[in-house]
């Protein structure tokens, strides 16, 4: 994987997981994990417990929420908090936006049909019980199956972008109220400090710069005062170096099905590697089926997807086509790959309270390493394992494409 130094993303969700790399110490073997909280979390209880005790050790914490019981503001609140106190990032993984998979872009479907399907998943990703895109940094979608060549034609992506910022933007407006109404619950005598990021976010996305609406949409949009008592907005001062999450950021991974898999044609896999290269301000990467992480495949992703076995472009496809998409020929882009570890490298694992791996550092001489965080220096020593033993002793250097940075995804249960 490539280092700070190499390359520096444009979307600024992937910018700050890259920062995380090399400033969370905790992280698993150095490595981007994403914990996945499985089904049997099913209250928000449970799911806080589980943040609490994995967050440390995390990058991403993948949340089913639709399966939560007693999913509420509060537990938004919680996860929240606890993102911002572990340095984590909060996906919601129950959703997919987009349901219906090579509708949107098809040549004979109906404007009117598409932009009210449009409508539809924009309302799926701001408004019902999850209101996935006022809190979630990340969500999931499928492509929407433009041919490679024609993204112009697209309208579910920018949907989702505009979704986004105008979820954000009223976000920012409640925090701003709340600061506002915060600060003149104390008298003039308490100090009150208003957080000021001397830098703007980034790239197309102006919604997130201190100079678009004012303090509310900071990166980090919060207060700190002297008093304890506003616990939600304040302010988390770290001495290790590892910065607060962007909250206000918002991006979205795209399905990549398996090529393996006969239920979509090579066509969808195309339009889903190039949907992702044209938005990569706004779509992180892709996830994916494919045990890609272990399998140590980085940006042959896109090799496996435009071309053959024999290294000729796939049918349909011309090497004069591929040629001419800037998508696919500009360097300063980079995509993440979320791929699963397959659940059998846990099998073996025991629970060792007196186990200290490395990089963990219990909160007291008597406190025992979390159950979780165990589990996770476990699975990931047996991926990167099978990574190391997987990769190619001579690999190319010039390869087609955006950079990738890999995320190995772990189910927790």
């Amino acid at each position: 994987m490539s280092t700070a130094g190499d390359w520096s993303p444009e979307n600024p969700i992937l910018a700050y997981l890259q920062t995380l790399v090399a400033t969370k110490k905790t992280l698993p073997y150095g490595q981007p994990v994403v914990a996945h909280a499985s089904c049997n979390h099913i209250d928000s209880a449970s799911l806080v417990r589980l943040a609490a005790d994995i967050g440390p050790y995390i990058a991403i914490l993948q949340i089913p929420a639709d399966v939560i019981d007693d999913w509420s503001s509060d537990t938004i609140e919680q996860l929240q908090h606890l993102s911002r106190k572990h340095r984590f990032l909060l996906w919601e993984g129950s959703k997919i936006l987009n349901p219906m998979v090579n509708f949107m872009s098809r040549a004979d479907t109906p404007l009117e049909t598409k932009q009210a399907l449009a409508d539809f998943i924009k309302k799926s990703y701001t408004s019902g019980p999850l209101r996935t895109a006022t809190w979630s940094n990340l969500a999931t979608a499928w492509a929407p199956a433009a041919s490679v060549d024609q993204q112009e034609n697209d309208i579910l992506i920018p949907t989702l972008r505009l979704a986004a910022r105008e979820a954000v933007a009223t976000t920012a407006k409640t925090i701003q109220t709340e600061i506002s109404a915060e600060m003149n619950n104390y008298s003039s005598g308490e100090e009150v400090e208003i957080a000021t990021p001397s830098t703007e976010t980034s790239n197309g996305w102006k919604e997130f710069s201190p100079n678009s609406m004012g303090s509310a949409l900071r990166k980090s949009s919060t207060i700190s005062v002297t008093t304890e008592s506003v616990a939600l907005h304040a302010h988390l001062h770290t001495d290790d170096g590892v910065p607060t999450p962007p909250q206000l950021a918002r991006s979205v991974a795209l399905c990549l099905p398996g090529a393996m898999n006969t239920a979509f044609t090579s066509e969808f896999r195309q339009s889903t590697i190039v949907a992702a290269c044209a938005n990569t301000d706004f779509v992180i990467g892709f996830a994916t089926e494919e045990p890609l992480f272990v399998n140590h495949r980085g940006n042959d992703v896109f090799e496996l997807v435009l071309f053959d076995g024999d290294g000729s472009p796939q049918v349909g496809l011309s090497a004069a086509k591929l040629a001419t998409l800037p998508y696919l020929n500009e360097v300063r882009k980079s995509l993440g790959v979320f791929s699963l570890v397959p659940p059998s490298l846990s099998l073996g694992f025991e629970f060792d309270p007196t186990l200290k791996p490395d990089g963990i550092t219990p909160c007291g001489p008597d406190s025992e390493t979390p159950y979780t965080a165990q589990f996770l220096y476990y699975v990931l020593r047996q991926a990167v394992a099978l990574r190391e033993k997987n990769r190619q002793e001579h690999e190319t250097t010039k390869r087609m494409g955006p950079k990738i940075m890999q995320f190995p995804v772990v189910i927790i249960v």
